[in-house]
């Protein structure tokens, strides 16, 4: 029998997606559902709609599940980004099971991951509005600093930058990513990278086998990030990825594939490594190549 239930088909892709990497950071903690609750003071029948994709889970849940897990918290919440803007669509229709705003665990007046409404814009124009906090001295050192006046050398000018006309500045001197891609960097971290747009125009930067199985690392320049991918393995086989201090792992399934969220890699693409054992315990790890390999496109035998 199973482990999982059948997710429902309705489910739309961000939500599926998000719920099968939940499953896995279970299925990799050697879990049960009922652990789960146990260890992160969450009722069980909570866990259940949450891995069934039925509801989505408040930050507290999933900062429980991290700990429980032994992951990264914010791994889980950069991985539920694109489920949490889904949630709030069907919320906002009105459709689905998966609540409606303003009861807890719903994308409504708490917000699936425990932020308020207000802080995230209301409905008008379908828009959100995002509020980072600047923690601690550290930030308020920042606030402060950006308020200084800038000073042109030689001149007896000044001229006053607020923060929000500094942050302005700054983002427009950033490159924008291509179309398509929908993180850079950091901003990649513990994302899917089909998802976020980032499997298109991926290279492979170092390949191997354990016992057969083909290991690859794949990267792409646009997204700063790299991931492991693992094809004609049995179910269970696991590959992981590792990159400036980061981590990420996925299980095969019944197609013999895994696909790793991704890491960020700030640096050179050959400094991301990718390891995997299969199901039979046999190990081994991907070889940086010489020259990064294009990676075919969907349908073209990758």
């Amino acid at each position: 029998m199973p482990r999982w239930r059948a997710l429902p088909a309705e489910l739309e892709p961000e939500i599926r997606e998000f719920v099968r990497q939940l499953r896995g950071v279970v299925d990799r903690g050697g879990l049960s559902v009922s652990d789960v609750a146990e260890r992160t003071g969450t009722p069980r029948a909570d866990w259940v709609r949450y891995l069934d994709g039925r509801q989505p889970p408040p930050r507290t849940a999933l900062d429980g599940l991290a700990r429980a897990a032994g992951v990264p918290a914010e791994h889980l919440a950069a991985m539920g980004e694109d489920a949490e803007a889904a949630w709030r669509r069907r919320a906002e229709r009105g459709d689905g099971p998966s609540g409606t705003p303003g009861k807890p665990g719903s994308p409504g007046e708490s917000g699936a991951w425990g932020t308020p409404a207000a802080s995230r814009g209301g409905a008008r124009g379908g828009r959100r509005r995002r509020v980072v906090p600047v923690a601690g001295a550290g930030g308020a050192l920042l606030l402060v600093a950006a308020a200084v006046l800038l000073v042109r050398p030689g001149s007896s000018d000044a001229v006053p930058r607020t923060p929000a006309a500094t942050a302005t500045a700054e983002r427009s001197a950033r490159p924008l990513p291509p179309p398509g891609v929908r993180c850079t960097a950091d901003g990649c971290l513990g994302r899917d990278p089909e998802a976020s747009g980032c499997a298109a125009k991926a290279v492979t930067t170092a390949r191997g086998t354990a016992g057969g199985v083909l290991i690859e690392v794949r990267y792409n320049a646009d997204c700063r990030a790299a991931w492991a991918w693992m094809v004609g393995a049995d179910p269970g086989s696991q590959v992981s990825v590792s990159a400036h201090g980061h981590s990420a792992r996925a299980a095969a399934g019944r197609s013999g594939g895994a696909t790793t969220p991704m890491v960020t890699v700030p640096g050179a693409p050959g400094t991301a490594t990718a390891c995997g054992t299969t199901a039979h315990g046999a190990q081994g790890c991907a070889q940086p190549l010489a020259t990064p390999v294009p990676v075919a496109a969907p349908g073209a035998g990758s």
